[in-house]
């Protein structure tokens, strides 16, 4: 017993020895889930922790490799179109010729390619524009067009617990991104007849019909007539109705009909050489006024007895004219000598109704004054001088009757004119029974055909045809063609645009055999990137300078929308690189936490060891004392 029990002892001695000596070859104070339980369960949380983080760390390296890929991809891409559009600014004017153009074509179509070639980019060989098909390349060039040839699929990687985010761009979205939808600026210019409807006009915003009443004046006779329109329904009706009102107003001289722009009212006067007390003395003489430098006038008699200065500098009216004479007159006691317009009211009349007329005469003041002269006054009164007429130059002006009314506005008739006035163009929306001859104000277009090409595929479509007689048909022509496009009159109802229904494919639209159809309809061009290259290159080949001109604005879209996508990449790399920035920082917090809790004390534990060390080297003397050999060891 006493030998098992020392044996006993000396087993376990050893092993706390043995425990303390791995413990001090190790670092580490649990080496076994019994060591501490609770400890080894702390461990085995902060290490799988520690390894998540790790994951986290390689995901967040790899995404951030491929989005620098990306950033010097689209830097790239940004510095071919930036020389594309400098191609196109130089090339669009009559500085260069067709020789310099298709020398210029060479190299956009170099640029074309190395554009494709940026789109088709791989890392570790896999296509990175492709989406989820990584193996397939993202765009190929034919003849006609470029089509994408990924998917659409969002990579996402995993950066946190429960966060993931997407770190691929896809070749569709960038490439053959629209920038514009082609029409939606088209202004095809419908024109207006007498049956076109009020509550068509401003594009359909109609007039103000609340009054639905303007003033018309002749300045020349000082008189107003308030025209009321808001009985109207047509067009027809209104010039019906203003020229009715302005007869009876007394203003014959004045009609409104259509404007010969096809688009648009006007006003026509008739001259009548009418004045009134009223008339600027600037309007007479068919406008050239009454000369005032001096601005006085002579009245005096054969005898010398009379020698009256008249001023009429501050006169700015026939009848300041007449007062001022007439005052004059009187002021000086020559009475029953009167000035006045004469009886058809076109000239000055001047009468001496006295028994015995005065023989009064009128003269300029100086030699070289006109004023007299220029009223038609220059004579004698014996007993009547009648003047001459002085053929005022016509002068109406059209406004609204109260501030905030729109009504004149709206029918694009206000402003001050003299023998006539052209209106403001009365806009009036598209509409699918609309015919193709109301276009371009009346005078209809000169259809032709036009070639649309979406991807690889490509037709030619004759708007010429016949049967094509109104917008509606026209629409239906573009929509029946075959290829997955969609026409409609856009937004803005003055044209029509155009749509792609999908979005792998790139989309232009140009002349066949040098016609303009494309052009005045506003169709012709490209909405995406790719497209607006490939125009590019076959305008220059073709010397249409006005073509290379209308390419520029895409160009610079397109530089745009590349900097967005470079913006994007570079927001996403910030947000890794600050993720990545916590994850050492925690790594570092649960490597501590790991630490404190399985890492020894080794100051502690040299103690410990010698301390265990020396006890059990007395635990052997000991024994080796007490175990000595009995009477059982030889009966064994």
């Amino acid at each position: 017993m006493i030998a098992n029990q020392v044996t006993l002892n000396l087993s376990h001695s050893i092993e706390r020895f043995m425990r303390l000596q791995s413990m001090m070859s190790s670092g580490r104070r649990i080496g076994k889930p019994s060591d501490d339980p609770i400890g080894t369960q702390k461990d085995l949380g902060y290490r799988h922790i520690l390894s998540e983080i790790g994951q986290y760390k390689k995901n967040i390296g790899q995404a951030l490799s491929l989005l620098a890929s990306y950033d010097n991809i689209l830097g790239n891409v940004k510095n071919g179109l930036s020389a594309a559009n400098e191609l196109a600014v130089s090339l669009s004017n009559d500085t260069y010729d067709e020789t310099a153009r298709m020398a210029a074509a060479n190299e956009a179509d170099s640029l074309f390619n190395q554009l494709i070639s940026l789109a088709n980019s791989q890392l570790e060989g896999r296509y990175i524009f492709s989406g989820h098909r990584t193996g397939a390349q993202a765009l190929e060039a034919s003849a006609s067009g470029v089509e994408y040839l990924g998917d659409f699929g969002n990579i996402q990687i995993e950066i946190e617990t429960a966060c993931k985010t997407g770190i691929n761009l896809i070749g569709a979205e960038v490439f053959l991104q629209r920038f514009s939808i082609l029409g939606e600026d088209s202004n095809w210019h419908p024109g207006i007849n007498g049956l076109t409807r009020l509550s068509d006009l401003n594009l359909g915003s109609g007039i103000d019909l609340t009054p639905g009443t303007f003033m018309v004046t002749d300045n020349n006779l000082g008189i107003n007539v308030i025209v009321d329109v808001s009985g109207c329904t047509t067009l027809d009706d209104v010039i019906m109705e203003i020229n009715n009102q302005l007869n009876a107003g007394a203003i014959t001289n004045l009609t409104a009909s259509f404007g010969l722009e096809g688009n648009n009212l006007r006003w026509e006067a008739v001259a009548n050489g009418l004045i009134s007390g009223g008339t600027s003395l600037a309007n007479l003489n068919s406008g050239l006024g009454v000369d005032l430098s001096e601005g006085k006038i002579l009245i005096s008699d054969a005898g010398g007895g009379i020698n009256l200065e008249v001023d009429l500098s501050s006169a700015t009216s026939v009848g300041d004219v007449l007062t001022i004479i007439n005052n004059t007159l009187a002021a000086n006691g020559i009475a029953d000598v009167t000035a006045s317009l004469n009886a058809g009211m076109t000239g000055i009349e001047i009468v001496d109704s006295n028994g015995v007329p005065l023989g009064l005469s009128i003269g300029e003041i100086s030699e070289g004054s006109t004023t007299a002269a220029d009223l038609g006054i220059l004579g004698d009164i014996d007993p009547i001088l009648s003047g001459r007429d002085l053929n005022p130059k016509l002068d109406f002006s059209v406004s609204e009757t109260a501030p905030g009314q729109t009504t004149g506005q709206d029918l694009g008739l206000l402003g001050d004119f003299g023998l006539g006035r052209a209106g403001e163009a009365l806009m009036i929306p598209l509409s699918l029974d609309m015919p193709l001859a109301q276009l371009n104000s009346n005078n209809g277009y000169d259809p032709g055909r036009i070639k649309i090409s979406l991807g690889a595929d490509s037709i030619i479509l004759d708007l010429g045809n016949p049967a094509i007689v109104t917008v509606g048909n026209l629409i239906d022509a573009f929509n029946n063609c075959g290829l997955e496009i969609v026409a409609s009159i856009n937004d803005s109802r003055t044209g029509i645009k155009i749509e792609p229904t999908t979005d792998i494919k790139s989309f232009k639209i140009e002349e066949v055999d040098e016609g303009r159809t494309a052009h005045v309809l506003g169709l012709y061009g490209s909405p995406d990137i790719a497209g607006s290259m490939m125009l590019l290159v076959d305008v220059l080949r073709n010397n249409d300078r006005e073509a290379v001109g209308q390419l520029i604005g895409n160009m610079e879209k397109g530089m745009q929308g590349i900097l967005n996508y470079r913006g994007m990449v570079g927001s996403k790399v910030i947000r890794l690189e600050t993720t990545e920035a916590r994850l050492n920082d925690l790594n570092y917090n649960f490597t501590k936490l790991l630490s404190d809790v399985e890492d020894a004390d080794l100051t502690r534990l040299v103690t410990d060891l010698a301390v265990q060390e020396n006890s059990y080297q007395a635990a052997l003397i000991a024994s080796a004392k007490i175990i000595q050999p009995t009477l059982l060891d030889f009966l064994k």
